[in-house]
């Protein structure tokens, strides 16, 4: 009777064992996938952080400073002329008019049209 109850409670005892372990070994498994998802965004900004010094850079150079003052406040240099072509003329000799009508579908109408016709 005693055999048959150390049996048991060793058998109990291995169970009780067993699920602790094979939950340890899902919790480092789960831990793992955490470290990879971790390195994989750590290297993504690592090449978002190059790409912002770089344009950090481009924007900090005299030759962009010298475009935007040439785009957007109409500046040149000594001796050269500033053209400002006026939008009418532009419309005009692109062939653009201001009389083209948009067509509004309706959104379930629009996706009819571009699957079945």
């Amino acid at each position: 009777m005693i055999k048959k109850l150390v049996i048991v409670a060793i058998i109990l005892v291995g169970l009780i064992v067993g699920y602790n372990l094979v939950l340890q070994i899902l919790e480092a498994a789960k831990s793992g996938e955490h470290l990879s998802e971790a390195l994989e965004a750590v290297y993504r900004l690592e090449i978002k952080n190059k790409e912002l010094k770089k344009r950090l850079e481009n924007i900090q150079s005299a030759q962009f400073i010298e475009e935007g003052a040439r785009d957007k406040l109409g500046l040149a240099k000594a001796g050269e002329t500033v053209v400002i072509i006026p939008e009418e003329k532009i419309k005009q000799v692109l062939g653009s008019s201001s009389s083209a009508t948009v067509i509004s579908w309706p959104n379930w109408l629009g996706w009819w049209k571009v699957f079945f016709h």
